[in-house]
């Protein structure tokens, strides 16, 4: 193949290269006039969280629960009541879940769980079981409908009407060795900064703005995404 041949079809490769990508580009160019067109209200959104990017979660509480098992003392590390982190110690160890605050531990007002939902209940050498007590709308772990009792592992998804709260499990602790001294020393010195704000997030109440435990109400963010296209306009 001569020089010219060469060059030749270099530039047809090259203009076969440039038109597969221009046919790419218009492809998604009419992909976003059809959203544009038919859904832009879930437009805005997209843009809205590309233009905030991580500032975004910085404000949103993820509901969780973990079980801690200590000597022969199991208890709850949670932020299911007013959103704060809280250890609950029970008798029984038991803890209910529901919507009568008269009646559970873990009062939720959430209008697809029935009154008294679901409870978690630890028993002892075996771990920790989430018991359906005859809900409306079922309990689930990681997707699949208990038919009355599961035990559970570290990691599963629990939703409980339109819960969904993740299950971590610790049943072991560990001691361990003390710092090197050049890193003891350099810590010795060091002095936390004063601050003069609030962490975005969770905004604390006065006593006098402490709600009631019939008021208490868990934002579940991750129910926003079960549905993912608004109807058209």
């Amino acid at each position: 193949m001569t020089s010219t041949n060469r060059t030749s079809y270099g530039m047809d490769w090259l203009d076969t290269c440039d038109g597969e990508e221009l046919q790419q580009r218009l492809g998604l160019y009419q992909v976003f006039l059809k959203l544009y067109e038919h859904h832009r209200g879930l437009l805005d959104e997209i843009l809205s969280l590309e233009n905030s990017g991580s500032k975004t979660l910085a404000g949103v509480t993820l509901p969780y629960v973990q079980g801690v098992v200590f000597g022969r003392q199991a208890y709850l590390v949670t932020n299911l009541l007013r959103g704060k982190t809280q250890a609950l110690m029970q008798p029984q160890q038991t803890w209910v879940i529901g919507r009568d605050p008269r009646q559970v531990i873990l009062p939720i007002q959430d209008k697809r769980l029935s009154r008294c939902h679901a409870a978690l209940k630890y028993v002892e050498n075996k771990g920790f079981h989430l018991i359906d007590l005859g809900s409306s709308n079922g309990s689930y772990v990681n997707g699949e409908l208990i038919r009355h009792a599961c035990l559970l592992k570290d990691g599963d998804r629990i939703r409980l009407g339109s819960l969904t709260v993740a299950f971590f499990l610790c049943q072991s602790a560990q001691t361990l060795r003390s710092l090197p001294a050049e890193i003891q020393r350099s810590l010795d010195n060091w002095q936390p900064l004063p601050t003069t704000y609030d962490r975005p997030g969770w905004q604390g109440l006065s006593s006098a703005e402490e709600p009631t435990e019939g008021d208490i109400s868990i934002p579940n963010p991750l129910e926003e995404t079960f549905t993912f296209m608004p109807p058209d306009r």
